[in-house]
């Protein structure tokens, strides 16, 4: 069975940006679910599509496409029964995966999508008005 594909750049930084996270020891996965503008377009409703990135930190040409063909297979062995769930996965790769073994591959990738936990907020770090290091202020007058 062949799973559909991410293609675009936007698709894997939605991921990125909108998507919660699950790490793993040897892969990152990030999991976007459909929103429902996405299925008033027009466009028929869509399944679980998959996106694989290895970057040359992962090591040479040689090497990233063993990891891709390694996790693509995992993947479509894990994911298979959750096909028709409308989401998009992005799997990052670290160079381990090529040591890792295939059943701790797939068992990480089968709960990738039920415990991605979501990403903090990068809104929620900083306090409005407040500097670095100092408490916020009360409200409290001494009179």
């Amino acid at each position: 069975m062949r799973l559909a594909r991410l293609t675009q750049r936007k698709e894997f930084l939605a991921a990125a940006e909108h998507g919660r996270r699950f790490r793993s020891s040897v892969f990152t996965v990030q999991v976007r679910d459909a929103t429902a503008e996405e299925g008033r377009d027009g466009k028929a409703a869509r399944g679980l599509r998959l996106g694989l990135t290895a970057s040359r930190k992962t090591g040479n040409a040689v090497k990233r496409n063993r990891i891709r063909r390694r996790l693509r297979a995992a993947a479509a062995k894990a994911l298979a029964a959750q096909t028709d769930r409308p989401c998009d996965v992005v799997i990052i790769a670290r160079a381990e995966v090529l040591g890792a073994d295939f059943g701790h591959l797939v068992a990480d990738l089968s709960i990738a999508i039920d415990r991605a936990r979501p990403q903090k907020p990068q809104a929620d770090r900083r306090r409005a008005g407040t500097a670095r290091g100092t408490p916020p202020s009360s409200s409290v007058s001494s009179a």
